[in-house]
């Protein structure tokens, strides 16, 4: 919505939204062949089965990725390749997540846009401060506990509250009409049936089986303490 908010009033957002799940998704697939020819390399040479191999998270970037690398020639220019694109898709990542706290407090408090520079700077020297116990020996684990509680549950959470409120709070009639105003045709069935029910039903059920499946973070064998639930 952040980045929507710089469009025209008539743009067209529906080719956008089109085009932005076409690429996402065929970029997805292309990477699961990557991965996939990772793992199935990484198992030839090390004589192990694939779901021995396999690693999620940090573990896979970290450690199974890098053992693959160094038996492939010329080892020290593709990791510097594989480490450049791993920075490269951080600072992408926090561009966008940073242009939403960015883009709404200074809807909010008009000042912070007219001392935008002052106010990004602050912004990122404070993830900076909160990036510091991620280098530590612990770092490990926080970056866990980030993956697990900061960009899974409370994104998801806050993603389906949201698809609720637009949808059914604020109203389909409305935004069938916001959307004619903008675009001069209102929205099909394929969309009305999208927003109102298919978003907040996948949503919801990712949530409740994420749930289901819970299980404390953890890296390596042991789990997290309590305290950190």
């Amino acid at each position: 919505m952040a980045f929507a908010s710089y469009n025209d009033f008539h743009h067209n957002v529906f080719r956008d939204a089109m085009i932005t799940v076409a690429v996402n998704s065929i970029t997805s697939f292309a990477s699961g062949f990557v991965i996939f020819m990772f793992l199935g390399y990484m198992s030839e040479v090390s004589g192990r089965a694939i779901k021995d191999v396999a690693e999620q998270g940090s573990t896979l970037v970290f450690i199974v990725y890098p053992e693959a690398i160094a038996t492939m020639p010329w080892a020290p220019v593709w990791a510097v390749f594989f480490f450049l694109m791993l920075l490269t898709l951080g600072l992408d990542s926090s561009f966008g997540g940073s242009e939403a706290i960015i883009t709404a407090l200074s809807d909010e408090f008009p000042v912070l846009r007219r001392h935008r520079e002052w106010f990004v700077g602050i912004l990122f020297f404070f993830y900076f401060l909160i990036g510091i116990p991620s280098c530590t020996d612990a770092g490990v684990y926080f970056v866990e506990l980030l993956q697990n509680y900061a960009a899974f549950y409370s994104i998801i959470i806050a993603v389906f509250f949201e698809a609720i409120a637009v949808s059914w709070l604020y109203g389909i009639q409305r935004i069938s009409e916001d959307v004619q105003e903008m675009l001069g045709t209102k929205p099909g069935k394929f969309w009305i049936g999208t927003w109102c029910f298919a978003a907040p039903a996948f949503l919801g059920g990712i949530i409740i089986f994420g749930l289901a499946r819970y299980t404390n973070p953890a890296y390596g064998e042991p789990t997290d303490p309590f305290y950190y639930k």
